[in-house]
């Protein structure tokens, strides 16, 4: 297959990136400014869309995003997460086999009666998770219009080698700085995919015949806990896991004044506040998918549990 990836520059995206290759496609990584450490076939995909749309491309695959970051607003996010796919579809809708929007399980929010399925109503509770929705639903019009052959995946949190800002890594520096303690818990259960497994199902969606005008859910193979999540990365970076937790309760009280002190400008302007709303959401809320939709029309067979994934991920080597 010749395949464009656009965010070949992300974590994510260099993954991609990668594997394709390896299972023989013709690869045309697309990243927003090329740059010393880019592919050295990456292209800028401001170009190729002026370039390109005469170029069969048999599928699209559409990482680039603005995920949670601080300081970005709406208008950010909106041209990044919901226009962008939207106009790179117009541009090559004509020469193009198959369109792979990568959403996030973010549109479903934190509901309680899991595990989460496709049919689970969207209920986001994040900038970054309204925008998918959108993007979902503007991919969709678009895709009805044009003819367009979409498919959308919603991949849960990813972790592996080379996520040097993703939820291990993060856990796994405050551990090593002694800056860590679970909060709440630790018995709620999480649900997360190694970065190896995500990508083949997102290679099956972008090649499969079953995956066209389609969505899936896409996550690893099997669930864990806070505590045994935070157990695993300890054990991989070598240190040990404090005893002592901070109650759930009080953590929230926290993160409602730092929110006020960042709403009146009084602290964390220029920087990521320790903790938030969002933050503790994804870390004690619990979470669980249902991968059964993947697994029987597109063979998606997801292998790296934890105990496997979580050295790989967080050592030194990796991160």
């Amino acid at each position: 297959m010749r395949v464009a990836i656009s965010g070949a520059a992300g974590f994510l995206g260099k993954h991609l990136v990668r594997m394709a290759r390896e299972r023989g496609d013709t690869v045309i990584p697309l990243v927003r400014a090329r740059t010393a450490s880019s592919d050295p076939e990456a292209r800028s995909l401001e170009e190729f869309l002026l370039e390109a749309p005469g170029e069969r491309i048999d599928a699209f695959i559409h990482a680039a995003a603005v995920r949670h970051r601080h300081g970005v607003d709406l208008e950010e996010y909106r041209a990044s997460n919901v226009d962008l796919p939207v106009r790179i579809a117009r541009a090559l809708h004509t020469n193009l086999g198959r369109f792979v929007l990568v959403s996030s399980v973010g549109v479903y929010g934190w509901p309680s009666n899991l595990p989460v399925s496709e049919r689970t109503p969207y209920a986001p509770r994040t900038t970054y998770s309204e925008t998918k929705v959108l993007a979902e639903r503007g991919m969709r019009s678009l895709a009805s219009e044009l003819a367009l052959d979409l498919t959308i995946v919603r991949p849960t949190i990813v972790y592996g080698p080379g996520d040097t800002n993703g939820m291990l890594d993060k856990l796994a520096r405050a551990l090593e700085a002694h800056r860590y303690a679970i909060v709440g818990s630790g018995h709620n259960v999480l649900h997360h995919t190694f970065v190896d497994d995500m990508v083949d199902g997102i290679l099956l969606a972008a090649r499969h015949p079953a995956a066209a005008n389609d969505d899936f859910i896409l996550a690893g193979p099997e669930t864990t806990t806070l505590r045994e999540l935070s157990e695993y990365v300890a054990r991989a970076v070598g240190v040990r896991l404090p005893r002592v937790s901070i109650p759930l309760a009080a953590a929230r009280v926290a993160s409602s004044a730092i929110a006020a002190a960042a709403r009146l400008g009084l602290a964390y302007a220029q920087r990521e506040p320790p903790v938030s709303h969002e933050k503790l959401d994804v870390m004690t809320l619990p979470i669980a998918f249902d991968i059964g939709k993947a697994r029987a029309r597109l063979g998606y067979a997801p292998a790296v549990g934890y105990a496997a994934g979580v050295p790989r991920a967080v050592s030194r080597g990796g991160r």
